[in-house]
């Protein structure tokens, strides 16, 4: 850094950045219309910043290893292995013998161009774990853990429509079908269907939300070391920057209510870290090994969520920076023809590892495509710059002042980051834009423009700007914008050990001590500000907003034995109401659909899946209950209890079988 040889000055600027950046988000905080001040001062907070960091790198390379000669006789066969794999994918059904095809020709593609061991790495990248670093990347895994699993059996605690949509897609696996495109409800990618029918069925959890929300918990907290891993392998940022990243997602109120809620979102950053993963691994140091598994990822990536779908363009771009930036001036050690090969092997391994999704979305183009479509082209507006423009304008404030108003997924309007979070996000910004301007290399613009390019399927929601922000759709920015983060936390620590080394003979090791001490601090303030909006309002919001689907399915398997079955339950339909899909679901039966739209037709038993003998009714459905009380002349009748009040209902039991 410029002012290392000036240990104060430099630990002095670092402190004025923070100190502007933390006055700016307060008077955000307090005073949202004073936004133009507020932008003035993170401004003035990154002159020191850029101050410090002088004309310091973001990242090291390293040259590649010289290209291998192709294994001609693999490539063919793995192509060979793709017809079939194509042929297999017929119908949108997964065969076996398809699916042996494409993973043998996956397979055979890397074997075929695998390049020879012996890549240069930088050194620091090889140097050993410390003890104090491995206790903290297994206390970060734990803080990840905490956020993602605690509670989760009852936060959130009802399924919404989408989740009942989602379950009936995971049932179908469970019952013998294998689709590749799952078309219900606009149309999903498969990924995590299979992963939630593996957890409900062989290991156990049943059909359920349970079984959902851990499925989408477990790829949420894989995603925290792969956005480690992202950080020091993929960019060669330092170990210590690469784990305050970590930590910073792992305590993210952001990833935590997209990962728990049990629907796909978490999909996105789990793709996006692994992509990029090895994608800034290969525009880093050129080895062809980097530009395969990059493919690969990427192939991978776009089973998970729709706006994984941005990703190719950034990987577009993201090469095309690489021959300009880096093979025109020579810093590649590869030939024109070597790095343009490298270069094609990305987008042609993603399509082979893409190959049954891209037999349906070639046959299927509209309904594949649907789902994104309509949210970007259709609907009816006339001014699409004039609201790409509104768009961006309130994505931008997503992160500081204004955000999602889908209780499902967030807090309504809650900023997507912590007070702190937001301030170091700013300065990380401005300090990978300072060093792509300073130092123009293509992996540190590719970091800069990763950024815009993963917000854009927000944006994009010209037809539907009020869905925009969007915390699921932005998702997939998530490893991005902590990496960001961690750049001025780690710059100001940085300076603090060095304004400390007087200090070391009287008080012990305190230069190394006291910045872990302060990034302690810091995080366990950061993880509090988080779990505290998490599992304190979001959670009381979501039971405000919820219907109380689980404790009908209660109430019902509570009488199910005095009625003779569940078959003879009964939900009379009311507007806007339970979903009768979760109640099902919810007691372990989801094909039961009994379901009355009319009081009156219980006396047309024949026309009914069975007789009604209990009918659960919605508490303001008065007229439905005096017609079953003129029908059944004396029906016991009960008032349930919900735990959150206004979600009572009415269950309405034939004189029958009324308990004594």
């Amino acid at each position: 850094m410029a002012h290392h040889n000036n240990p104060f000055l430099t630990f002095l600027l670092c402190s004025l950045a923070l100190l502007f950046g933390v006055v700016g988000q307060w008077l955000l905080a307090i005073r949202p219309d004073k936004g133009g001040l507020a932008a003035l001062l993170f401004g003035v907070a990154l002159v020191p910043i850029w101050l410090v960091w002088g004309g310091k790198p973001l990242t090291q390379g390293a040259l590649p290893p010289p290209g291998n000669t192709p294994r001609l006789w693999a490539v063919l066969l793995a192509l060979l292995g793709a017809m079939v794999a194509y042929l297999g994918a017929a119908h949108n059904t997964f065969t076996w013998w398809g699916v042996a095809a494409w993973v043998a020709s996956v397979l055979l593609w890397l074997y075929g161009w695998r390049v020879e061991q012996g890549a240069t790495v930088p050194v620091g990248e090889a140097e050993p774990w410390q003890r104090w670093q491995i206790a903290a990347f297994v206390t970060i895994l734990l803080l990840a853990t905490f956020f993602r699993f605690w509670r989760l059996d009852s936060l959130p605690p009802e399924m919404t429509s989408d989740h009942a949509e989602k379950l009936l897609d995971v049932l179908d696996v469970l019952e013998g079908q294998r689709p590749i495109f799952f078309i219900r409800n606009t149309g999903r990618e498969p990924m995590q269907f299979y992963l939630t029918a593996l957890l409900a069925g062989p290991l156990g959890l049943g059909l359920g939300y349970l079984a959902l929300k851990v499925g989408t918990a477990l790829i949420g907290w894989l995603t925290v070391p792969l956005t480690y891993g992202m950080a020091r392998y993929g960019l060669g940022l330092s170990r210590s920057l690469s784990l305050l990243a970590m930590a910073l997602l792992a305590a993210s109120k952001w990833h935590t209510s997209i990962t728990r809620v049990g629907l796909r979102f978490p999909y996105a950053p789990f793709g996006v870290a692994l992509t990029l993963f090895f994608f800034y691994r290969a525009q880093r140091l050129g080895a062809r090994r980097d530009w395969l598994l990059s493919g690969v990822a990427l192939g991978v990536a776009l089973y998970g969520y729709t706006a994984i779908r941005i990703l190719p363009v950034l990987l577009l771009l993201g090469s095309l920076l690489w021959l300009l930036l880096e093979q025109v001036r020579g810093r590649t050690g590869l030939s024109w023809r070597g790095a343009l090969l490298n270069v094609l092997l990305l987008p042609l391994t993603s399509l082979l590892v893409f190959l049954p999704l891209l037999r349906y979305s070639l046959e299927h183009p509209e309904l594949f495509w649907y789902r994104s479509a309509t949210r970007a082209i259709q609907g009816g507006q006339s001014d699409l710059m004039g609201v790409f423009a509104k768009n961006l304008y309130n994505l931008l404030l997503m992160f500081h002042v204004r955000g999602d108003m889908v209780w499902v997924n967030t807090l309504p309007l809650d900023p997507v980051l912590d007070r702190i979070t937001g301030v170091f996000f700013i300065l990380g910004a401005g300090i990978v834009l300072w060093v792509a301007l300073r130092q123009p290399r293509a992996v540190d613009w590719t970091l800069l423009l990763s950024l815009p390019i993963l917000l854009l399927p927000s944006a994009l929601a010209l037809s539907y700007p009020r869905e925009n922000p969007s915390v699921v759709r932005t998702g997939g920015a998530l490893p991005v914008i902590m990496i960001m983060a961690a750049l001025p936390l780690h710059c100001w620590l940085t300076s603090l050990r060095w304004a400390l080394p007087d200090l070391r003979g009287a008080l012990g090791n305190v230069q190394e001590r006291l910045p872990v001490a302060f990034a302690v601090v810091v995080l366990a303030v950061v993880a509090f500000l988080n779990g505290r909006i998490y599992f304190g309002p979001y959670a009381a919001t979501y039971d405000k907003y919820s219907w109380n689907s689980s404790e009908v399915a209660q109430a019902i398997q509570a009488h199910a034995v005095q009625i003779g079955g569940v078959d003879h339950a009964f939900i009379e339909s009311w507007p806007h109401w339970v979903d009768t899909r979760n109640v099902a679901i919810s007691m372990g039966q989801p094909r039961w659909d009994s379901v009355l739209h009319n009081a009156a037709s219980v006396l047309n038993t024949s026309a009914l899946p069975a007789e009604p003998r209990l009918v659960i009714l919605h508490p303001a459905d008065k007229k439905s209950l005096e017609i079953l009380q003129l029908i059944w002349e004396t029906p016991q009748i009960k008032h349930f209890q919900s735990r959150i009040p206004g979600k009572e209902f009415i269950i309405v039991i034939h004189p029958d079988y009324a308990s004594p």
